[in-house]
């Protein structure tokens, strides 16, 4: 009976393909969000008077960032695609808080510097994120 659940499995294991593709990068583009959700999740309580608009939308996109990175994939073009379009929204959201407080604030409150380093988090997963949806939609594969 142990015999033949293992050479199911290992039947199973053989048709499917593990391979990823050159130039994919997604696995970095989710470590990126996944370290971004985090920081926006833990400066939030200190942060939340300072956010323009209700707090329901910044835990939503905290949410949102994390299904992105939940739902990469090396098999989905889609995802790809979608990962593109949240960095370019992190970056106009974060950087525009950040020019916004460094302009009301200074450099000195930590509200300016961490929208800074999420709006750098959110541009190297856009080049990471580019760079796998050029991969992706080209014929052969190879850029």
């Amino acid at each position: 009976m142990e015999k033949d659940i293992t050479e199911k499995t290992e039947n199973f294991m053989s048709d499917i393909d593990f391979r990823i593709p050159s130039h994919y990068y997604g696995d970095v583009v989710r470590r990126l969000f996944l370290v971004g959700a985090v920081i926006m999740l833990l400066a939030l309580p200190f942060f939340y008077k300072l956010i323009p608009g209700p707090i329901f939308f910044s835990i939503f996109a905290i949410i949102i960032v994390e299904l992105a990175a939940g739902m990469t994939s090396p098999k989905t073009l889609w995802s790809a695609i979608m990962n593109v379009l949240i960095a370019i929204f992190g970056i106009f959201a974060f950087e525009n808080e950040a020019i916004s407080a460094f302009s009301h604030y200074d450099a000195e409150i930590w509200y300016f510097w961490i929208n800074q380093l999420l709006a750098l988090i959110f541009l190297i997963a856009l080049y990471y994120g580019v760079k796998t949806v050029r991969q992706m939609s080209s014929r052969d594969g190879h850029v």
